[in-house]
């Protein structure tokens, strides 16, 4: 069999055929490269941005295109390019070949290679594996991304999740939306105003955005405010967590109060009780139960707000919400009588938000799958050693964290 048949039968892309074959000495390059030439199958020109044909070309050259390796050496595919006046464009385009993507100096099979090998691994590595810069890995991304992610993540959207994440110092933020139902990001947008999560409604337009019925959120007076602008027919939830988190806040700067409030020699008895007091009291052993007993008689207004943060959070296993509606409420009506300043302003709070609070009690709903989401998309971003801008990020973060599915090719 000779060469060229044997790689019209095994190279595998589309469109063109395999004229000849040649090994090529580089400068830089510690083996030979090999060089195969191909022609054209097709004679129509196609344009990359509105997909017009033509018959007539406006100019050619030659052009390399990058493919995965052959017998351990770097391969290219060598052969005509050309140009065409578009009609519906009134512009001169670079032709689309169908064995590589518009504007990309790789085939579609290596670009392939590269998004397997990044969902997996590091962009460095997967820059030393394969040969290329950096910033090339993020710019194949970004190709992989605009063809692969279709507009079918937006169909049947009921449970929706919304959180940000930072990704730079110097407070710069990404707001990230998950689909609670099928366990994948479907949106990213640099910031976290409620103008960046309108962005995403925007784009999921008000008859999709009518049907979505749960959205998960922390305290975001912003996100609130477009969820109510776009989507007023869903139910806002609250995230348990976060709620929870007020509640123990306040209960440490009650500690911090009054600790300070106290001679140096008479903080003993609080020094080194934080992680006693924020943990729930079934959970604490007897050494840690008699500390909180001993607080209990040498400060009565820490071990008083301990009670409030147990009574708080109890209210969230409780199995029905009138049961927990009547809990908050009398819970509520401690925390303003309780003359504790921090506990006072909780009480406000979760009165502003309660129908968000109780409605956990309802659906179970948090932001427990967005915070793993969040620690992956740290991964992503640590792993990379950062990224100097949000867009190769994003691009990432779609083709790890979007249910993209790429070619399985066999690449060893």
């Amino acid at each position: 069999m000779r060469i060229t048949t044997f790689l019209n039968r095994t190279i595998g892309l589309p469109g063109l055929w395999v004229k000849g074959v040649r090994i090529e000495a580089t400068r830089g390059e510690e083996t030979p490269i090999v060089v195969i030439e191909i022609g054209r199958r097709f004679h129509k020109l196609t344009c990359p941005d509105c997909g017009t044909q033509v018959r007539g070309r406006f100019d050619e050259r030659k052009r390399w295109w990058r493919h995965p390796g052959i017998w351990g050496h770097r391969t290219y595919l060598e052969g005509p390019i050309r140009r065409l006046r578009c009609p519906e464009c009134d512009a001169v385009r670079t032709e689309e070949v169908p064995w590589a993507r518009p504007r990309s100096w790789f085939t579609r099979f290596f670009e392939d290679a590269v998004g397997l090998l990044a969902q997996q691994l590091s962009h460095t590595a997967v820059a030393e594996l394969t040969g290329i810069s950096w910033a090339t890995v993020g710019s194949i991304a970004e190709r992989l991304v605009a063809e692969k992610l279709h507009e079918d993540r937006f169909e049947n959207l009921r449970r929706i999740g919304v959180d940000e994440i930072s990704y730079r110092k110097h407070h710069k933020y990404l707001t990230v939306v998950v689909d609670h139902d099928r366990n994948r990001v479907i949106w990213v947008g640099v910031g976290k105003s409620g103008e960046t999560l309108g962005e995403f409604f925007k784009e999921l337009g008000p008859e999709r955005a009518a049907r979505v019925e749960l959205a998960s959120i922390d305290m975001s007076a912003g996100y609130e405010k477009a969820l109510r602008a776009y989507a007023p027919q869903a139910q806002i939830v609250f995230d348990r967590f976060h709620v929870a988190r007020l509640a123990n806040d306040a209960l440490t700067e009650v500690r911090r109060e009054e600790a300070n409030k106290l001679a140096p020699y008479e903080r003993a008895a609080l020094k080194g009780t934080r992680w006693i007091l924020l943990k729930r009291r079934e959970r604490l052993d007897a050494d840690q139960e008699a500390t909180l007993a001993a607080i209990k008689h040498t400060n009565a207004p820490v071990y008083r707000a301990s009670l409030l943060k147990e009574s708080f959070l109890d209210v969230f296993t409780t199995p029905d919400r009138p049961t927990a509606a009547l809990r908050l409420r009398e819970w509520l009506a401690w925390a303003s009588r309780s003359r504790l300043r921090p506990f006072v302003r909780l009480g406000r709070t979760v009165r502003k938000h309660l129908d968000g609070i109780l409605a956990f009690i309802d659906s179970g709903l948090t932001n427990a799958r967005l915070e793993g989401m969040n620690n992956k998309i740290r991964l992503l971003s640590h792993r990379a050693f950062g990224f100097h801008s949000a867009d190769p990020l994003i691009a990432t973060i779609y083709l790890c964290c979007s249910g993209i599915v790429l070619p399985q090719l066999h690449l060893i």
